[in-house]
């Protein structure tokens, strides 16, 4: 009965629309929360542009919050923008949290299969989705570098730039553990355990340096490492500025084009330098209209 009438007032509005020329048809193919695996967690955002012409590029943001916590919301506005404001597709996805199950090399398959997936809801609506820039916060920058550092040959949408916003790029630093604003060393032990897929305490970390340089983007660095941005606090209390500095200058012996964009006056959160965000900005459109046309 309900659905009777809701159809019957739905017609009559669709009636006026086309009356008087109101188009209520999105100009985006948009998927929201859609399942990339079985796991709660494998879901994305993706919004792609109508208005193409058979070939686009891909941004795709990818959370931080230390792999543990997190989500692709805080994205929303940004995979919004990409298809409206830029004509790119953009995307946001969630990611499994490392545990005892779970390490960033779970992580990276899950990257895997979500552009998998967006790859293949680019061809069933006849878009060529051929090149991704990555991009993210903190963990967001450190899985961003590391996946487009590492798995560059096997993925499904070819990364073609990255910019990494805070990211961590060397777990070896030593510099970690100086007062974290995290917790204590035993802490940040235990979550590069975690991220790693071996156990240790602040004690043994020297035993898991092999497998910590694995989940590291500094050490997959090369001359065929993808264009990099680097925007990085100088007084970031989680995330040690050397890092930053250490793949400035490996990507600099390699040959790669990159940029560092240091802030002077920021902690993790980047906010407190106004100049050098809107320097951030002006990198990620910049790197957009290069890498991505």
């Amino acid at each position: 009965m309900w659905e009777k009438i809701v159809a019957f007032f739905m017609s009559i509005i669709a009636f006026f629309a086309s009356l008087f020329g109101i188009n209520y048809e999105t100009k985006n193919f948009e998927y929201w929360n859609l399942p990339y695996g079985e796991h709660e967690r494998q879901v994305l955002d993706l919004n792609i542009p109508k208005d193409n012409d058979g070939e686009i590029g891909l941004v795709l943001f990818i959370h931080g919050g230390a792999w543990i916590m997190g989500d692709k919301e805080s994205y929303k506005n940004g995979v919004k923008a990409a298809a409206d404001s830029y004509g790119l597709a953009g995307a946001s996805i969630n990611y499994r949290y490392i545990s005892e199950e779970v390490s960033i090399h779970d992580i990276l398959d899950d990257i895997d299969r979500a552009l998998e997936c967006i790859r293949q809801k680019g061809e069933e609506n006849g878009v060529k989705i051929n090149k991704v820039l990555l991009t993210g916060d903190s963990a967001g920058g450190h899985l961003s570098l590391l996946y487009a550092y590492s798995r560059a040959e096997t993925a499904a949408i070819t990364p073609a730039c990255v910019v990494s916003n805070s990211g961590p790029a060397d777990l070896t630093d030593e510099n970690f553990y100086i007062n974290n604003a995290m917790g204590d060393e035993e802490f940040v032990a235990k979550l590069f355990s975690y991220a790693c897929g071996k156990t240790f305490t602040y004690a043994e970390r020297a035993t898991a340096k092999s497998e910590l340089e694995k989940v590291s983007p500094l050490f997959y660095v090369n001359e065929n490492t993808v264009p990099t941005v680097i925007n990085h606090g100088m007084k970031d209390s989680i995330v040690p500025y050397s890092n930053a500095v250490s793949l400035n200058d490996k990507l600099t012996e390699y040959g790669v084009t990159h940029i560092l964009n240091s802030y002077p006056n920021s902690d993790h959160d980047l906010g407190s330098d106004k100049e050098n965000k809107e320097i951030a900005n002006d990198l990620l459109i910049e790197y957009c209209n290069t890498y991505l046309r």
